[in-house]
């Protein structure tokens, strides 16, 4: 099984995805994940806490950031929105193209855009507010306009020299970082039953101990918390998305004390599983008036294999 989210970003006609994400957002916390697609990230108000592999960035209003594909994120923001714009580098590019020997230099890892480009911080995020404003009047020519704005941030990078020069066959992804997935995929696909340490480092191939050093450096959790954060978001889908009795969901995904789940659920979203259940009614009920908007990313909410 690939161990990556499981979302379409895009398609092969437009490879692009935008994504305009305020504390209503259905994923505005940002957990622990990764996808193929490079990701641009523009915050435009409030501060937004990212780590990027094993590396922590505070991120403030008009701070733009590159996360190259493949690269374990996640993001805890603080009366935030912000725009994620994915996009399939390769899948832009035609047989015969100026780009594509560019494009080839960025994907094996040769080229690498600085995560976080402050010389050219005002004109990236100048950029970014244009393709969001692109993304919402999604206008006939919307495909053109997206597409000519992606492809001026990269030509702003590069002509910027935001960027370093990478060893043959070396892949960001392939770092401490990298060598969690494994464990992470495992979780992922395992987590309605009982999984201990020792499985997890098997995965990664790792002594326990080891283990749990490198996925704090590379995710800022202990595993059994991001194996609990990742439970509860899997509940939270159910109860968005099933008619389960809180027990079932709570059983389903992992919990065998329902009243220690009910607890767990109430500190991390505020309210009792119940209560959240109809709240998500609510929302769905006033997302009928503007369903494009609430139907973002809901196709598998913090669901990452």
């Amino acid at each position: 099984m690939d161990n990556r989210e499981q979302i379409v970003h895009g398609d092969e006609g437009l490879p692009i995805a935008v994504y305009d994400v305020t504390p209503a957002h259905i994923r505005y916390h940002m957990n622990v994940h990764w996808h193929p697609e490079h990701e641009i990230l523009h915050v435009r108000r409030g501060s937004l806490c990212l780590r990027l592999n094993d590396v922590c960035y505070e991120l403030h209003a008009g701070d733009v950031m590159f996360l190259p594909g493949g690269a374990i994120h996640s993001g805890e923001p603080e009366c935030c929105d912000y725009t994620c714009v994915l996009v399939n580098l390769p899948l832009l590019m035609k047989t015969g193209d100026a780009c594509m020997e560019l494009c080839g230099r960025i994907q094996q890892g040769l080229l690498r855009i600085s995560p976080r480009p402050e010389r050219e911080r005002e004109a990236l995020a100048q950029l970014c507010g244009q393709m969001l404003e692109a993304h919402r009047a999604q206008g006939v020519g919307y495909p053109f306009a997206i597409k000519g704005l992606v492809f001026c941030f990269f030509g702003r990078i590069l002509n910027g020299g935001l960027y370093s020069e990478g060893e043959s066959g070396a892949r960001p992804a392939e770092s401490a970082a990298g060598k969690i997935k494994p464990a992470i995929a495992y979780m992922e696909r395992n987590y309605g039953s009982a999984i201990r340490l020792e499985e997890l480092a098997g995965q990664a191939g790792m002594t326990p101990n080891h283990f749990c050093r490198c996925f704090k450096a590379a995710t800022g959790l202990t595993p059994f918390s991001y194996l609990t954060r990742y439970r509860l978001s899997k509940a939270q889908y159910a109860l968005r998305s099933t008619d389960l009795p809180v027990t079932g969901v709570a059983l389903d995904c992992g919990f065998n004390d329902v009243s220690h789940f009910i607890r767990l659920f109430r500190e991390s979203c505020g309210m009792t599983p119940l209560q959240f259940r109809k709240s998500e009614q609510l929302r769905e009920r006033a997302a009928v008036a503007r369903p494009e908007e609430e139907r973002q990313w809901r196709g598998g909410v913090a669901v990452y294999e």
